[in-house]
């Protein structure tokens, strides 16, 4: 059975890059000293290498987060491992992050995009629709996995309908920016990058003054002679009164 880990607080899972405060990560701010293999005594319990230690649960994943933010690489991989061995889905998602950047770990495209496929599948509500996109995306650009044209459209409408709005902007427009590559481009650039076939959004061009027509000219002709009579009769009428 799945386990929830924390809610997620965006499709681009911006914690794994240290973008949000503690209080927002639902953990306490943490220290980042004391080796993995230090005695529990000799750590403290706001250590990431003392809570590598514990027994794998919300608190004890969400500190792989903490070890990624203050560079313990080896540690935040040991937390997301024994996490993700739990059942615990979020932990899948920030692993496969970091698998696919090759962070703190040999860059694995395959492994990424499996640990995503995963997430997808789970029955955690908060994490599956996460992974559901980011799973959408790995099919789409052939990411790890042989590129399906028809798959990446079952999963990006499944995540859309779960409320994903980076799923429901790939579903409008044929791009997303929730996942992207560490050159910051999107997914319809990924795409074209990878071979040249991704969709280019063309502008749209400003609406031109329509040219008028012969009957948006009469108009204006007899709007101009009424106009002009009024003010006739008008000035006849000033010069009877005298």
């Amino acid at each position: 059975m799945p386990r929830q880990l924390l809610p997620r607080t965006s499709v681009f899972l911006i914690i794994a890059l240290g973008l949000i405060t503690p209080a927002a990560a639902g953990v306490p701010p943490t220290s980042c000293g004391g080796p993995p293999d230090a005695p529990d005594t000799a750590q403290s319990d706001l250590s990431v290498a003392y809570w590598a230690q514990q027994p794998p649960s919300s608190t004890m994943c969400a500190y792989g987060y903490w070890a990624e933010k203050c560079g313990d690489h080896a540690i935040a991989h040991t937390i997301f491992d024994r996490c993700i061995a739990a059942g615990y889905v979020g932990a899948m998602i920030w692993k496969a992050l970091l698998l696919e950047d090759g962070t703190g770990i040999a860059q694995d495209s395959a492994a990424a995009t499996e640990l995503m496929r995963r997430a997808a599948h789970s029955d955690d509500h908060e994490y599956a629709t996460l992974g559901k996109l980011h799973y959408a995306t790995a099919l789409y650009l052939g990411r790890g996995v042989e590129r399906d044209e028809a798959a990446p459209e079952r999963w990006f409408r499944e995540a859309a309908a779960e409320g994903d709005a980076d799923a429901q902007a790939f579903l409008d427009s044929g791009t997303h920016t929730a996942d992207r590559d560490q050159r910051g481009r999107s997914v319809a650039a990924q795409r074209a990058a990878r071979d040249g076939t991704g969709p280019r959004l063309a502008p749209v061009a400003p609406a031109s003054t329509p040219a008028p027509t012969p009957a948006l000219g009469l108009i204006a002709a007899l709007a101009a002679l009424l106009a002009a009579g009024a003010a006739a009769r008008a000035l006849n009428g000033q010069q009877g009164a005298h």
